[in-house]
Order: C-alpha cells, then sequence, then structure tokens
C-alpha cells in the first residue's frame, strides 16, 4: 500500500507554477497583435476602396473653372485713316467661368473589365486576410502543442528523477546494513545525477518553446505561464480527410483561382483596345471682358457646347498584339499556377493524413504501455524494497516509464500537428478565427 500511495504521488505532483494560458486566449492575443494580420487587412482595406465604378472608368468627369485677368496699357495708335489714338492708362479686364464634362460612353467593354479585374483583386485581398489568419492561428497552436509536449517530458523526467532519488535512498539502506556492495549505491548515485542533468535540459527546452509561442503573439515576453496539460482539441471529420475540399476552402487555392479571374480581366481590357471609342464632351462657358483702349469698350458671352466624339487607332505600331498576347500568356501561367498549388496541396493532405491515422494508432498502443510500464514500476519497486531485485533491473524498469509518457507525449504532439495540417490544408479552421 506504502508503494502504491508513492507512485500515485508521483504521478500527481506538480511541475510548474505560474498562470495557464488557454488555446483560445493564446489565439485571440495572436490574431489582435500580428503585424502579418494587420497588414493584410490594409491591403484588402486598400483593394475594397479601389473597388468602384469611377476607379475603372465608367462614371464621367465634371470639371468647373473661374479665372479673373485684368491689365493697364498706354496706348499709340496711327490708323490709315490718319486718325491717332494715344491713350494713356487704359483699363482692360475679363472674367471667364466654365463647367465642363467628359465621358467615355463605349471603350470596347474595357471599363467593364477592369471593374471585373478590381472587383477580383478586392476578392484576392480578403482571401490573402484570411490566409494570414490561418497562418498565425497554425503557428500558434504548433508553438502551444510544442509547450504541452514539452510540459509532458518534464512531468515524466521529474517522475523518472524521483524515483533515481528512491533508488538511490534504498541503494543507500542495503549498502549500510551489509546486504549490497558500494558498487550499486555509487551507480544509483550516477543515475540519479544523470536523470537530474536530463530534467535541467528539458526544463531548457521548454523555456525556448515558451519563448517561441511568444513570438507568435507579437512580441516577446519572458514569462512563466503554463499552458494546458491537454493538447489542443481538433475535430477532424471525413469530410476534412476528402482532398476534394482544397479546392473549395482552401484560401490560397482560392486566391490563386481568383488571380486566373483578373488574369482573364486584364486580357480582355487589352482586346477592348482593338475597338473604337464613343466620348461625350459638352461644355458651358461664360466670358466677359472690357477694354478701355480697344473699339470694343465691353463684351459678354455665354453658351453651351458638345461633341460626340468616336475614336479608332488605326496602326499603333502593333504594340497591342504584343500586349494581348503577353496577356494570354500571362493567364495561362495562372492556370498552370492554380494546378501547382492545388497538386502540392494534395499532396501535403495525403502526409498529413497518413500521419494522423498513424499518431491515431500510436497513441493507443501508447496508452496501454503506459499502464503496463506502471503497473511494472510499482511491482520492481515493492521487490527492490525487499531486496530480490538488483539495482540494473529496478533501473530498467523505471526507465520504461520515462520512455512510454515520453512517447505518448511525442505521440500525442505529432497527431496534434497533423490535424492541424488537415485543417488548415482544409481551410477548416475558420471556427478558431472567430
Amino acid at each position: 500500500m506504502r508503494t502504491y500511495i508513492f507512485i500515485l504521488s508521483l504521478i500527481m505532483s506538480p511541475i510548474l507554477l505560474g498562470d495557464t494560458l488557454t488555446v483560445s486566449q493564446a489565439i485571440s492575443v495572436a490574431l489582435d497583435k500580428s503585424y502579418a494580420i494587420r497588414i493584410a487587412k490594409n491591403d484588402a482595406d486598400i483593394a475594397k476602396v479601389n473597388t468602384s465604378y469611377a476607379a475603372a472608368g465608367m462614371l464621367p468627369s465634371i470639371t468647373a473653372s473661374l479665372g479673373r485677368t485684368g491689365g493697364v496699357n498706354t496706348i499709340n495708335q496711327s490708323l490709315l485713316s490718319g486718325q491717332e489714338i494715344n491713350r494713356e492708362s487704359a483699363g482692360n479686364s475679363g472674367t471667364n467661368a466654365g463647367i465642363a464634362l467628359n465621358w467615355t460612353l463605349f471603350d470596347g467593354f474595357g471599363m467593364f473589365a477592369s471593374y471585373d479585374r478590381l472587383q477580383t483583386l478586392k476578392d484576392i485581398g480578403e482571401l490573402r486576410l484570411r490566409a494570414s489568419m490561418q497562418q498565425t492561428i497554425g503557428n500558434v497552436l504548433r508553438a502551444y502543442c510544442s509547450m504541452v509536449r514539452n510540459q509532458a517530458l518534464i512531468k515524466a523526467a521529474i517522475e523518472r528523477v524521483n524515483l533515481s532519488k528512491e533508488g538511490l535512498r534504498l541503494a543507500s539502506l542495503r549498502y549500510s546494513v551489509g546486504r549490497s556492495g558500494e558498487q550499486e549505491q555509487l551507480q544509483a548515485t550516477v543515475e540519479m545525477h544523470a536523470d537530474s542533468v536530463a530534467l535541467i535540459r528539458l526544463k531548457e527546452q521548454l523555456r525556448q518553446s515558451r519563448l517561441q509561442l511568444n513570438a507568435t503573439l507579437g512580441g516577446y515576453q519572458d514569462t512563466t505561464y503554463v499552458v494546458s496539460e491537454e493538447f489542443p482539441s481538433l475535430t477532424i471529420t471525413n469530410e476534412i480527410m476528402n482532398p476534394d475540399i482544397i479546392q473549395q476552402q482552401n484560401p490560397d487555392v482560392l486566391a490563386v483561382k481568383a488571380g486566373t479571374i483578373a488574369a482573364d480581366a486584364m486580357l480582355r481590357q487589352m482586346e477592348a483596345r482593338a475597338y473604337p471609342t464613343l466620348s461625350l464632351n459638352s461644355e458651358y462657358t461664360f466670358n466677359q471682358a472690357s477694354n478701355d483702349g480697344s473699339f470694343v469698350v465691353s463684351s459678354s458671352v455665354r453658351g453651351a457646347s458638345f461633341a460626340l466624339t468616336a475614336q479608332y487607332s488605326l496602326l499603333d505600331g502593333f504594340r497591342l498584339g504584343q500586349q494581348i498576347e503577353a496577356a494570354t500568356i500571362e493567364k495561362k501561367n495562372t492556370e498552370l499556377q492554380t494546378e501547382q498549388v492545388l497538386e502540392n496541396l494534395r499532396t501535403s493532405h495525403a502526409i498529413a493524413k497518413g500521419a494522423y491515422q498513424t499518431g491515431k494508432a500510436i497513441v493507443s498502443m501508447q496508452e496501454q504501455n503506459i499502464t503496463i510500464a506502471e503497473k511494472n514500476a510499482s511491482i520492481a519497486l515493492e521487490r527492490y524494497t525487499q531486496g530480490v531485485m538488483s539495482n540494473y533491473d529496478f533501473r530498467i524498469t523505471s526507465q520504461s516509464v520515462f520512455e512510454a509518457r515520453s512517447a505518448m507525449a511525442q505521440a500525442k504532439f505529432e497527431m496534434s500537428i497533423s490535424a492541424l495540417e488537415l485543417l488548415l490544408l482544409t481551410g477548416s479552421i475558420t471556427a478558431l478565427m472567430q
């Protein structure tokens, strides 16, 4: 009974002190402070602002003007009739005002292609923002899972150190009563020191993983918080295991698809230049002038005018044909990029899917191994206490507990990372973005 209580106390002993940072808290902080997300959001806002009928050239432009002129002149004139005109400080002044309208009525539907392209660029900006948010969440969860694993490894290492200390105590007791030699005591001391050194290294590894998590949260803070003892719960459904969902929800795939649409709109803009353009120009003007040194002392003119102009480029040095050909090739490139990205993501999905399924199988097996190893360690400690087991055999048995727990922590870590990759690849991590 005493041995069972001792083993239980090792398993339940706390490993760290400090506030616990939950997964939701970590994600919330990262989404709020991430520079990448803030930059992507600004880019998306710029694309949204630029998406307008005016930017596409569909709306008319109206300009107004107002001017005032004046001067003083000395006039000396001799006319053919013999008349002479001599005037000192003859003043002149003028006022002009006008409002003009310029409107492209038809440009080969290029303005509509331009608007479609701006709309697509806005969609791409939103997709890039979504991708940035998902990538940030992925980085946070990877670093978080790393901390959970390292905490589990430290917990297992502490259990091993405590077992080593108990082994050293029993070895020293056996040596003091003459039931074993000094060599067994010395060996137990060496093993206890080795386990302590390994624990120190794991604590440093945990500190580094905490700093990595801090970096994903938007800044360096060497705090002493801990994370949950359990890995984040990431639900993987049959739909997520299906690679076809990638082309429907993955923001990177959707972005390159939108890039193809934008390239097609650019091509249509180029092709529109092969058509004539029709423009409407209208103007209303007002002019008033006075001149003391002229035969016309004052005048006033007001009126409206308009012009409907059709224009067609007969020859531009064959530049338009070259530009259309280049735009056609660019569109083909975006189509190839879409296929390439989709193929790469399908391969990554297959790898993550296999790793996730393998991880589930390993975790299930390791759970059985831990149960067996703990029971074996409890029996070994009892036998070692009774003096019917050697220090070497006790060491092997206690080591198996640490190895089983370490293997479990690593298996859960790999399974969680694989599940995370599946969520990212299929664009199914949206719920964590809220």
